[in-house]
């Protein structure tokens, strides 16, 4: 069947390797028919300032020529220019100024088109962050209940899809459990109220395949979430959230298997326009 992938990522994000080029020609060598360059918005100075999370500000023009570019070349892949979008506390005038404007021209999604929603970080009462999926912050687990830290990004993750930032896609949704941390209590209230939030907004979720390569070894969401997603009506695509070539498109058959498991008979896939296509499920 058709494969897509709407979530990888270039050098540009500061812990990933490899070109726009490099990705899209990969995507072109697996067979891709689809493939979103989502490269990190910039975050402020004072939660970023060595460029480990996210692009430069003044990267952000190279980045999106090096799209533009990509897209002129290969013609006949489609290439999404897109963006992932950390929320945070407090981030939504920040958020919306950074995608307002751009050199190539502001649009309805300033100069991207498709915007990736996600939480990765909590903002402390002392004005800090904690990255709670950041491998060297692990330690703050140990000062939060488990359920304290799920119950915290729930709040954050439906602050972010009923923001005024117009999310395309909200990815890996249960991003805590990324270091290991599955939720050892009964989730289904959580799952709940992210499917009928991200239904009542129209955003898709995805299936992103990398979480299998992290230490809870298993792809992002888990499949009781999923399947809530997919009984709320949520439409849903795939991704290998790919921070180096050789990971664009991995797995992404097994992303398909997942989302039959929960009851998807069709991947909504993002496009250029901003429209949305259906491509049926065949296993």
């Amino acid at each position: 069947m058709e494969l897509t992938d709407t979530h990888t990522h270039t050098h540009l994000s500061g812990h990933g390797i490899g070109t726009v080029e490099e990705v899209v020609e990969a995507a072109i060598a697996k067979g891709l028919t689809t493939v979103a360059l989502t490269e990190h918005l910039p975050l402020p100075t004072d939660i970023d300032r060595n460029g480990t999370f996210a692009m430069f500000p003044h990267e952000v023009p190279i980045y999106l020529q090096q799209v533009r570019d990509a897209q002129e070349k290969y013609p006949h892949i489609e290439i999404i220019c897109g963006v992932e979008i950390d929320w945070r506390e407090g981030a939504e005038s920040f958020i919306l100024d950074q995608i307002g404007t751009g050199p190539l021209g502001p649009g309805a999604l300033g100069p991207y088109e498709l915007l990736l929603g996600s939480v990765h970080m909590f903002t402390e009462a002392d004005g800090s962050f904690w990255e709670f999926d950041y491998p060297p912050s692990i330690d703050g687990w140990t000062t939060r209940s488990e359920e304290g830290v799920w119950a915290r990004y729930l709040e954050l993750w439906t602050d972010a899809v009923n923001s005024a930032v117009p999310y395309t896609v909200m990815t890996h949704p249960d991003l805590p459990k990324k270091l290991g941390f599955k939720p050892k209590f009964d989730t289904r209230e959580y799952y709940a109220a992210m499917a009928e939030t991200a239904a009542k907004k129209g955003v898709l979720v995805e299936v992103n395949t990398s979480g299998a390569y992290k230490p809870v070894g298993e792809m992002y969401p888990a499949p009781a979430l999923l399947k809530a997603f997919c009984d709320a009506g949520v439409g849903c695509t795939v991704a290998s959230d790919a921070h180096a070539p050789h990971e664009v498109g991995r797995d992404i058959d097994k992303a398909h298997a997942a989302m039959a498991a929960a009851g998807y008979k069709y991947i909504t896939v993002p496009t250029r326009s901003g429209d949305r296509r259906l491509i049926p499920i065949e296993l």
